[in-house]
């Protein structure tokens, strides 16, 4: 029988097209009308927008192998450009991560750092830097633990790690799980020179995956079912036999990966599996069109003890336009679109004395259940691959991996679920 997926975000879109390219003719369910998940293209005016902005780097080997297989060549789809970011704070001078390009990459970052914080606290950068191959120091603590552990001066901790961990995982540095932390700053920033790349998209994220792998997916044999939600996964004797959708469609099958967010997870499967309710954060964007001449200095540019967290120039969508982004919960929640936008602007007027005066129009973008919280207790909840049920396989970025909510850990998760699907083994 044809394997079923559930989900067509990122990951249920890396089983699918990994199924369908070994020739099973999968068929993928999804909610929405649209693929992508929580990485799609929305419509604002006359323009294609992202649902949100996904940091991108060059280790992210799993995504960019899923663009491969699908006939997406990187340079097409990114601009892959050096690690050179500013975090600028209203208290504090700019903070640069930059790697020297006559360095090893293990030291590379130094130089920079040097200028900007100096011998002491750069001792204190180091001692941390230090633990990143050590798993022993990060287990089942959180950042802000591991910080204070490690001596991180005040500055180190407002300007550099609260919002690298909001920008991994969308989780404030007093809950988040420091070894996910660890694990991603390590695979990223510590491995090699080019993991730490920066991808900046070149078009809309609908653009780069969800419609290409669609055409793939349909073409090697497989299916998709837009707005066809699955109601209930049927179970009998400890093994799936087939789906239910919404309007009442009965499709049998031996094998279905889920592929969802945690919420939807725990209303398919919670009581099979005996899953715990998880948390889930919210992400929200400002986009702010100024005049077409207006670019930032830089792509993307960071800003600590600040409402917003990072903007992103989006020229390329369209010119003048950029994306602010404010990670996390906090009081911004209960603020309507308009008294967002007010604060961002105000904020962002303070940081960036060169932003025009007036902006021509505004959106926002609220993404309610954007990131399962990654905080210590639920990533050791997080649901492996494998179920005990027979032919049930988790995908989705919860699942069990090392990494947090992101393209890279869906995508992973996905090619491990159709993996199982098709040899029985998890790589």
């Amino acid at each position: 029988m044809q394997p079923i997926i559930v989900g067509g975000g990122w990951s249920g879109l890396a089983a699918t097209v990994h199924l369908a390219e070994a020739g099973q003719k999968p068929i993928l369910f999804e909610a929405a009308k649209q693929l992508g998940g929580r990485a799609r293209t929305v419509k604002w005016q006359d323009l294609e927008i992202d649902n949100g902005q996904h940091l991108m780097i060059g280790a992210y080997q799993n995504m960019l192998d899923l663009l491969k297989r699908i006939g997406i060549e990187e340079n097409s789809v990114f601009q892959r450009t050096a690690l050179d970011l500013h975090i600028l704070d209203p208290k504090y001078p700019s903070l640069h991560l930059s790697a020297h390009p006559l360095l090893p990459w293990q030291l590379a970052l130094l130089p920079k750092l040097i200028s900007c914080l100096g011998w002491q606290e750069l001792r204190f950068f180091l001692r941390l830097a230090r633990q990143l191959n050590a798993p022993s120091f990060t287990q089942n603590i959180t950042v802000e633990q591991w910080c204070r552990q490690t001596g991180q001066s005040t500055r180190l901790i407002t300007q550099l790690w609260i919002p690298l961990c909001l920008a991994i995982l969308n989780t404030p540095i007093e809950q988040a799980s420091a070894s996910v932390f660890a694990a991603t700053l390590r695979d990223s920033l510590t491995a090699k020179r080019k993991s730490a790349d920066l991808l900046i998209p070149k078009k809309p994220l609908g653009n780069i995956l969800p419609e290409p792998a669609r055409h793939f997916i349909t073409e090697h044999g497989g299916e998709i079912k837009s707005q066809s939600r699955i109601e209930k996964i049927v179970i009998e004797n400890r093994k799936v036999v087939g789906v239910i959708t919404g309007n009442k469609e009965y499709f049998a099958t031996d094998n279905i990966i889920v592929a969802v967010s945690p919420s939807i997870l725990y209303k398919l499967l919670g009581e099979q599996l005996n899953l715990p309710k998880v948390s889930e954060y919210p992400i929200s964007t400002v986009y702010l069109q100024y005049s077409p001449q207006f670019r930032l200095k830089a792509p993307i540019i960071g800003l600590s003890s600040s409402l917003p967290q990072w903007v992103f120039d989006r020229s390329d969508q369209s010119p003048g336009l950029i994306a602010v982004v404010i990670s996390g919960p906090g009081e911004h929640e209960s603020l309507t679109k308009q008294q967002l936008t007010e604060q961002v602007v105000l904020a962002l007027t303070e940081l960036l004395p060169d932003l025009p005066a007036n902006y021509d129009t505004a959106h926002v973008i609220r993404e309610k259940r954007a990131t399962f919280r990654c905080g210590v207790v639920e990533n050791n909840q997080r649901p492996s691959c494998k179920t005990t049920i027979n032919g049930l396989w988790i995908a989705g970025d919860y699942a069990e991996n090392p990494y947090p909510a992101t393209l890279e850990s869906a995508v992973m998760n996905g090619f491990r679920a159709a993996e199982k699907v098709l040899t029985g083994k998890v790589p």
